[in-house]
């Protein structure tokens, strides 16, 4: 290490040692400050996109950690750390794709056409002349009579999905739920189904409106190092082979096949329709990979309740992010600094924190910031599969997920509106003020699948995952959709995900103080709030509190 960098690296640490050791000032500053002190640090260059397993993931951590030991709150089972065992997987240079027709082989372009990875920790596998079938939507749900694998074997075969669900492609309510995705629609659940139905590769075609988001957010997310929870069978249970592929790309494979992407969308719908084999497409693949395996973490803490300390209320938020982007040229802005996504939210439950550390309580508050949120939500479904205490004890748990800096709003965003009575709660909050509840503008993106508060919400654990509103108090619901937007498609794990220091913060203040005041309400109850009638998480609440 040559002197000047040896200068530029004591710099460095001498710039995060400051950060850090200024947290227990800032702890007596003001609301404003104190979020936009984590909301900058969170996301500076400093901490490379907070990616678990790297330095700046580990800063992130400690970061956390010493933040929740500042204000004395008591850590779980003698640490703030929760261990998640890790594995993670590059896919190396020399790995390919190539959809063949009929002996002509045809290259996929990793990045632009296609990308694709696997969940199996071997550092070789390969896929020979596996023939191309199409699936539909790649759901069984016998609770909507629909079956896409019925009568087919596709063990050793490649499957072709549509992303989404039927509901979306035709707006009827009674199919599946409409334009509301259902988590049959996650291209999770594809590759899980897929795989359970013995599939050798299975790879989701992008389309960007049922997707929910452009092409560059699959590039930006599933290249470079993929996390995965460790597998005691390092992930054989999988199909070999997952990944995306552009629409526009399959409909040019497929002028070959005499089909077109229109018509399989078509085909799809039908009521008599059965999965088929693109006759002639096969897929030849050799995944080469770089394996190592890690410890990140959950970082919890909790402020004891008075009365009922067995009783929690629950708050997360995921504290990873995407960390250093591939492909990026010399120069350029390579980290995804994450500050929207998902900053905010940590920011949104150290401020809790602050607050419950001020205060006593008769339940018990746990703050949690979970790993491997970007990975498939995979810190929160390790925590919720392996609990410090039983999941039952959980009276409610609030998500904060991406809050977009904007100004006071007239309402309050709610993803999956309709689900327990936590709405009811907030209703009645907001309505002290003149606000309302906005349930969930796009339904269709299934954002109430895609956050960390459904790996509690799946056992039974009744959660609210609100954010800031979209009806501005300056400019309106124009002004708000807009900001939303923009967003999306121009700093959605991008690079351009950043701080600046002319945010305005009264809206996430505004969204803190309403959940602070309906959580307080049931830190200091014997309230205990359930899903609604016929929502599909209740009959699971129910037998967990029965004890049976």
């Amino acid at each position: 290490m040559n002197m000047e960098i040896s200068k530029t690296y004591f710099l460095v640490l001498l710039g995060i040692s400051i950060l850090i050791t200024s947290c227990s000032d800032t702890l007596s500053g003001t609301t404003d400050g104190r979020l936009r002190y984590w909301i900058s640090t969170l996301s500076s260059d400093e901490f490379e996109g907070r990616a678990p397993g790297t330095e700046g993931g580990k800063l992130t951590k400690n970061f956390i950690s010493k933040t929740f030991k500042d204000m004395d709150l008591e850590p779980v089972n003698g640490s703030y750390f929760l261990e998640v065992p890790t594995s993670e997987i590059t896919l190396k240079d020399s790995s390919y794709l190539t959809l063949s027709f009929r002996g002509n082989d045809q290259k996929m372009i990793a990045g632009k056409e296609v990308i694709f990875w696997t969940k199996q920790a071997r550092e070789y596998r390969k896929i020979r002349d596996s023939e191309v079938v199409f699936v539909g939507y790649g759901i069984v749900a016998p609770e909507y009579n629909w079956n896409d694998y019925e009568s087919v074997d596709v063990r050793g075969k490649t499957v072709v999905i549509l992303v989404n669900d039927p509901g979306f492609a035709t707006g009827k309510l009674r199919l599946f739920n409409g334009k509301s995705m259902t988590y049959y629609g996650r291209w999770t659940y594809k590759f899980e189904e897929a795989a359970r139905q013995g599939a050798a590769a299975a790879i989701v075609i992008h389309e960007e409106e049922p997707a929910g988001y452009p092409w560059s957010v699959v590039e930006n997310s599933w290249q470079g190092a993929q996390l995965d929870l460790q597998r005691d069978d390092l992930g054989s249970d999988r199909a070999i082979l997952e990944g995306w592929i552009k629409d526009s790309t399959l409909n040019d494979v497929l002028n070959f096949t005499g089909f077109n992407y229109a018509a399989l969308k078509q085909i799809a719908l039908e009521k008599t329709f059965s999965p088929f084999a693109l006759r002639g497409l096969t897929l030849n693949s050799e995944i080469h990979n770089k394996v190592r395996y890690l410890k990140s973490h959950n970082i919890a803490a909790i402020k004891r309740g008075s009365s009922q300390p067995d009783e929690y209320i629950l708050f997360m938020a995921h504290w990873d992010h995407l960390g250093l982007m591939d492909g990026a040229q010399i120069g350029q802005d390579n980290i995804a600094n994450g500050a929207v996504d998902n900053a905010t939210g940590v920011a949104a439950i150290l401020e809790l924190a602050k607050r419950y550390s001020e205060i006593e309580t008769n339940r018990s508050i746990m703050f949690l910031a979970v790993t491997l949120e970007e990975s498939g939500l995979l810190g929160s479904e390790y925590f919720a599969k392996y609990p410090p205490f039983d999941l039952s004890k959980i009276v409610a748990g609030f998500n904060y997920d991406a809050i977009l800096p904007t100004g006071l709003t007239n309402d309050m965003i709610v993803v999956g509106y309709g689900a327990s009575e936590l709405e009811d709660l907030l209703e009645e909050e907001l309505k002290k003020s003149g606000r309302y509840i906005n349930p969930d503008p796009n339904p269709e993106k299934g954002y109430f699948y895609r956050s960390d508060h459904i790996s509690f919400a799946k056992r039974g654990v009744p959660v609210l995952y609100s954010s800031g509103g979209f009806d501005l108090v300056e400019g309106g619901r124009e002004e708000g959709f807009l900001i939303a937007e923009q967003y999306q498609m121009d700093a959605y794990h991008g690079v351009a995900d950043e701080y600046d220091e002319t945010w305005n913060l009264e809206g996430l203040n505004q969204s803190i103080d309403a959940i602070f005041n309906i959580s307080n309400e049931l830190a200091n109850s014997s309230q205990w709030p359930n899903w609604y009638e016929g929502n599909e998480f209740k009959s699971i609440r129910n037998v967990s509190r029965s004890g049976k």
